[in-house]
């Protein structure tokens, strides 16, 4: 019964789209008779409803739709169930195109830890420029990238220390840049960011984290546990790359107060491995993985409505 209101709505809408007389039928509606009785024009028969939907792609789909049968203007016991799985895949659509951004950190990073593993202190830098064959979202060939991607869920608040003279930023998992206490920068580090191009030691805290907070740090407070961090170093001689590599290789990741574990490098070739998202047929089970819905993950009502809804 909760769902009965949704489907009325959808099925007042088919009734209005559904014409009263024969689409085929060149026939006008005689006029009433002297004594009261309406008469009506023939009926084109019926369509069956889960029939003509599966028949009918593209636009000839929602005609169907339209024209699926009412009794008494209600809906048919079958044309509740079609409107009810039109709802559920119209929903499901919507709930998929809300979610791209984090499908698509989602797909980077298992692309990545598929080929170098998985860690904090794992950040594969390119040590060339990238190019039409890079499988990764919108890279560009101007600048040297490092990706790494961190659980705060595991590690607690983490530490990035960057050199100087780099353009990156701190994503939460929705590619929303991770606001900066003071409230004057979001997710910038580096030339945009609160260091200036100078480079500095950046804290990076969990969704709803009430800890002590040292000072010496700019503090990133993250709306999810899976944080993105997104670097690039610029060159100056396209020919001459090892600079710029060298400067990225400088980063170091760890958990605050741990600051001995090692880094590992790697070095992503331009058909290193796949890191972009949709790769399967059936993206469902990625969205609803509990390792990605953190406490600040979903945070738009109605999408969160959608996703949610049996």
């Amino acid at each position: 019964m909760k769902h009965l209101p949704a489907i009325f709505i959808l099925a007042v809408l088919a009734a209005a789209c559904n014409p009263a007389d024969d689409a085929g039928s060149n026939q006008t509606p005689r006029p009433a008779q002297e004594t009261g009785k309406e008469q009506t024009s023939p009926q084109a028969p019926e369509p069956e409803a889960t029939d003509s939907l599966a028949a009918s792609p593209g636009a000839d789909r929602f005609e169907a739709l339209a024209s699926i049968p009412f009794e008494e203007n209600r809906p048919t016991t079958e044309t509740a169930k079609t409107l009810k799985e039109e709802l559920l895949f119209q929903r499901a659509t919507q709930t998929y195109l809300w979610a791209m951004p984090l499908i698509n950190t989602m797909g980077m990073k298992v692309g990545s830890e598929e080929k170098f593993g998985g860690g904090y202190n794992v950040l594969p830098i390119w040590k060339k420029r990238l190019d039409a064959k890079t499988l990764v979202t919108t890279p560009n060939s101007d600048v040297i990238y490092a990706m790494g991607y961190v659980d705060l869920g595991e590690t607690g608040p983490l530490v990035y220390e960057a050199p100087p003279m780099l353009q990156s930023i701190l994503l939460d998992f929705w590619q929303r840049p991770i606001p900066v206490d003071g409230g004057d920068y979001f997710g910038d580090i580096g030339f945009f960011g609160p260091d200036q191009g100078k480079g500095g030691k950046f804290l990076i805290l969990p969704p709803g984290y009430d800890g002590e907070v040292p000072d010496g740090y700019y503090v990133y407070r993250s709306g999810t546990n899976n944080v993105f961090i997104f670097l690039r170093s610029f060159f100056k001689d396209p020919k001459d790359l090892a600079p710029a590599v060298e400067l990225l290789e400088q980063s170091k990741i760890y958990p605050l107060g741990k600051r001995t574990v090692p880094s590992r490098w790697n070095s992503p070739t331009d058909r290193a491995n796949r890191s972009i998202c949709c790769r399967a047929a059936t993206p469902a089970p990625s969205i609803n993985s509990s390792t990605w819905w953190t406490p600040r993950a979903a945070t738009w009502p109605a999408p969160t409505g959608w996703a949610c809804w049996r």
